[in-house]
């Protein structure tokens, strides 16, 4: 009997955790920093925090011959993300499955594509995802130059008005007209509430799916839930 009850309370804390996680998570603002570049290689950094409950990091550099690693940390426990080994496993299911399914999503994604109410929907998802992660400080510094050299003064001009016209945005890029030439590095930090991006992404999914269902193998529709 005392075992049960022991049981019991470890499975009320437990669900009590988990569900004081999914509340801190849709409600908490989150700091996130991305740095990213180009020098003779792409290379990525990026930062996602509210410390120490929750940080998720990571990184990339082409020009090291690393391929992409990323952690997780939920209060203090380390959790390694290797996507190389989930893309492995993942890959086994993948080609098990799609041999069957194939044309049917192509189908339905062409379908998707031709329904002007998914692209309306798909714009304002974009928008709202925009307005959510509007960044503090964005700034970009590098070199730059195009083979056409007019290309590269148009840059120049473009840069300058967006330092003019847009707060927190810094932009020096030194032009090169001689030279096609590309060496640049940029940085982009604020808050972000995770809880209204997945609320959004989740809600414009589900409204396709119910969307989709509505609709039988024949041609016929059924009539929309109450």
């Amino acid at each position: 009997m005392h075992i049960v009850i022991t049981l019991l309370y470890i499975v009320v804390i437990l669900l009590l955790l988990f569900l004081f996680l999914v509340i801190f998570i849709l409600l908490v603002p989150f700091r996130y920093r991305l740095e990213g570049g180009y020098d003779t290689n792409p290379w990525f950094i990026f930062n996602i925090r509210c410390s120490p409950a929750f940080i998720f990091d990571g990184k990339w550099d082409k020009a090291e011959n690393k391929d992409f690693k990323a952690r997780l940390v939920l209060f203090g426990i380390p959790i390694k993300i290797d996507p190389k080994i989930m893309g492995k496993k993942d890959q086994t299911v993948i080609k098990k499955t799609n041999s069957n399914k194939k044309k049917k999503k192509k189908l339905a994604s062409v379908t998707l594509i031709l329904d002007k109410e998914f692209r309306r929907r798909g714009m304002v998802l974009i928008k709202d995802l925009l307005r959510i992660v509007k960044p503090d400080q964005l700034s970009i510094k590098g070199k730059i130059g195009f083979e056409e050299p007019h290309y590269t003064g148009w840059l120049v001009a473009f840069s300058n008005s967006i330092n003019y016209s847009c707060q927190n945005t810094f932009i020096d890029l030194e032009p090169v007209f001689e030279e096609e030439y590309l060496v640049v590095e940029s940085i982009l930090k604020g808050r972000v509430q995770l809880g209204l991006i997945i609320v959004k992404v989740g809600w414009f999914f589900l409204i396709n799916r119910l969307k989709h269902s509505s609709f039988r193998p024949g041609g016929k529709t059924l009539s929309p839930a109450a």
